[in-house]
């Protein structure tokens, strides 16, 4: 990743991470449910598109939490936040039960042979959950955004850049 090969993060540097962190993951996450959607009570092997899309959503998610947890551990103990502090509390501990929630989620998903109503609920509430878990990146993510044109230039080039090393397969 690219991003790792900075000498440091400064803290406009790191939020932009953040908030391509969250944007790649809710993105994931919501493409992951709507694709297990287009599928509800197709057995497995019969709408393969779809079946094609849902697998590149849902590993996608996992790949992001990767990626992220690269990041959280690389430089996390390094930034000192002036707002926002709870991102770095406990942040990267926090990536290893939601990585644990979508591997059993793929599982799950792997396990069965339709796409049953069930198996939409218990997605809905793995990403519920896993968005509530990461609410201290997405609080951050949000407060940044809507600073608009004022975010500086640091933030934007490190966000772009993160967002690219997120979206490379």
């Amino acid at each position: 990743m690219r991003i790792l090969r900075m000498p440091g993060l400064s803290e406009p540097e790191f939020m932009g991470c953040v908030s391509a962190f969250v944007d790649s993951l809710w993105n994931s996450l919501d493409g992951t449910a709507q694709a297990l959607a287009r599928l509800e009570s197709r057995p497995k092997g019969a709408a393969f598109l779809f079946e094609m899309q849902l697998d590149q959503q849902r590993y996608g998610a996992v790949m992001i939490l990767d990626r992220w947890e690269r990041v959280a551990l690389e430089f996390g103990p390094h930034v000192t936040l002036s707002r926002h502090q709870g991102v770095l509390e406990g942040g990267a501990g926090r990536i290893a039960p939601a990585r644990d929630l979508l591997n059993r989620l793929n599982q799950l998903i792997d396990a069965g042979d339709r796409y049953t109503p069930e198996l939409l609920a218990a997605a809905e509430m793995t990403f519920a959950s896993i968005r509530s878990t990461f609410e201290a990146e997405h609080k951050a993510a949000i407060g940044m955004e809507n600073l608009g044109p004022m975010l500086p230039e640091e933030y934007t080039a490190a966000r772009r850049m993160f967002q690219a090393d997120l979206a490379a397969r």
